[in-house]
């Protein structure tokens, strides 16, 4: 059995506790965490804060006749063009009909919906619902 010179005992706790590097083993935790606290005086600051969603862009969908699609343009970007993000159209039905997909701000929902209600009373409105962080 190897053992420490000087001690007979097979423990050796008390070689541990007179080693610097061990202390730490024998040490009360409350006055470890007492020795790395920061002083009261400076403050804590952290990086990394956490992310708060907060949702103000909605994304409403709307489907015409192919017809109309440059009426609607039109429309979106004279009248409502301010409160529009971006806007996309895609043919569906053999390009008889389009689907169009507007980002817009929460507030500006209604304004947006009663010009195109207005302009084009056959257009069908479908979802409007928030739009995803990526």
């Amino acid at each position: 059995m190897n053992q420490h010179p000087g001690h007979t005992s097979g423990n050796y706790s008390d070689v541990l506790k007179s080693c610097k590097r061990e202390k730490f083993l024998f040490e009360n935790h409350r006055q470890r965490k007492g020795a790395y606290a920061l002083p009261q005086h400076q403050p804590l600051v952290t990086y990394k804060t956490p992310a708060k969603l907060i949702q103000n862009d909605f994304v409403m969908r709307i489907t015409v006749d192919s017809a109309s699609i440059t009426e609607l343009r039109h429309l979106i970007l004279i009248s409502c063009g301010d409160l529009v993000l971006f806007m996309r159209v895609k043919p569906v039905n053999q390009a008889s009909k389009m689907k169009v997909w507007l980002c817009l701000s929460k507030s500006s929902v209604d304004t947006i919906i009663s010009h195109i209600m207005r302009a084009l009373p056959q257009a069908e409105f479908g979802k409007i619902t928030p739009l995803l962080p990526t």
